[in-house]
């Protein structure tokens, strides 16, 4: 599952992905919201990624529940993506977005855009939002990025703390006993 992909071969994903946004928004007319993991390098279709994608997929549409007007988990050189087409207003959705992508113990791990009806992809500061920082080092993702500041073993070792630790409350949880209500 884990496959290593060229310089080229993720090129022409991304490529693919603006075609793909584009015809979604011409044929359904809403705003789409587009879910991938930020895992750095050319794995990005890798078990972690797709587990981290499975978990988030359904919470993301049940928060959006009826709004959702279609969704699709594509996998390929970058890694799983969910598109989802959502009747929502597009800052409101992208309200939602940056919610989850703070609050939620995986939320950091994630890229969540949202496009409006033109293809335009709505930016944190649009709404009054920072930008993101960096996960290790809080400086500002952009810069950290670009500077290639922090090593890929690095960014991937700390989405799989994430996860684990995201797996580990679940099984607590799951072991809880029952309350009764009186």
């Amino acid at each position: 599952m884990m496959k290593e992909y060229t310089v080229d071969e993720l090129l022409k994903a991304r490529e693919k992905r603006v075609g793909l946004i584009d015809n979604l928004l011409k044929r359904y007319h809403t705003p789409l919201l587009v879910m991938r993991v930020n895992y750095p390098g050319l794995k990005k279709m890798n078990p972690l990624t797709v587990k981290i994608i499975e978990v988030m997929s359904p919470l993301i549409c049940t928060i959006l529940s009826a709004q959702v007007c279609g969704k699709w988990l594509l996998q390929g050189a970058e890694g799983p993506i969910l598109y989802v087409a959502v009747q929502e207003d597009v800052l409101a959705l992208k309200r939602i977005a940056i919610n989850l992508e703070e609050k939620h113990i995986l939320g950091r791990c994630l890229d969540l855009d949202v496009y409006n009806l033109e293809g335009k992809s709505i930016g944190r500061q649009e709404l009054g939002y920072p930008r993101r920082t960096c996960y290790l080092c809080e400086d500002f993702v952009h810069y950290c990025v670009r500077a290639r500041r922090h090593s890929e073993h690095e960014v991937v070792a700390f989405i799989e703390e994430k996860y684990t630790e995201y797996r580990d409350n679940m099984h607590d949880r799951a072991h809880e006993p029952r309350r009764e209500l009186v």
